[in-house]
């Protein structure tokens, strides 16, 4: 009987072990849990509130170091590369920009130069034909004042019959 004693109080002595195994993972388990899904600190969250207990704060700092596979995420250095690529790209904006510009200008100051061109060549154009003018009525004024001789009539009609060339006439040809 005292083999079975043994035995007996060896199996009883593995459910005790297990039983307060079983007991302490449920406590362990549950109070993890309630860290981890605390309906007080998701609604803190939510608020904004910063109340948490230092014990859960270094529970969750120790896990995550723990848990992490790769090096944490270094913000200030990627705000830093953002803020340079935004400057980089601002700067390349503001060249375009003045590249824009400066091309409206030049555009500007040749149409008021193609202009100018063109007002110059129009009055030089006006004054040639005015001169052109000019010269056509001083001939024609030269030839109304050429001296006509008579108009030889025929006998028979009183019209103007023929009209013909006269000699031309140089006063004083004769005295010399």
């Amino acid at each position: 009987m005292t083999t079975k004693a043994t035995v007996s109080y060896g199996k009883r002595k593995i459910w005790d072990d297990l039983w307060e195994l079983g007991e302490s993972t449920v406590k362990t388990t549950t109070q993890e849990l309630k860290q981890t899904f605390s309906p007080l600190k998701i609604l803190e969250g939510i608020v904004g509130g910063g109340n948490e207990s230092p014990l859960i704060e270094k529970n969750d700092k120790n896990e995550l170091k723990g848990k992490q596979n790769s090096t944490p995420l270094d913000t200030e250095k990627l705000r830093k590369k953002y803020q340079e690529q935004d400057k980089q790209k601002e700067e390349a904006l503001r060249k375009r920009l003045f590249q824009l510009v400066k091309r409206g200008e030049e555009e500007a100051f040749q149409t008021q130069k193609q202009q100018e061109v063109e007002k110059q060549r129009m009055e030089a154009y006006q004054q040639q034909e005015k001169k052109r003018k000019e010269e056509e009525r001083k001939r024609q004024e030269v030839l109304a004042e050429i001296p006509k001789g008579k108009i030889r009539r025929s006998i028979f009609s009183p019209k103007k019959v023929v009209q013909r060339q006269q000699a031309e006439v140089k006063p004083a040809a004769g005295k010399q």
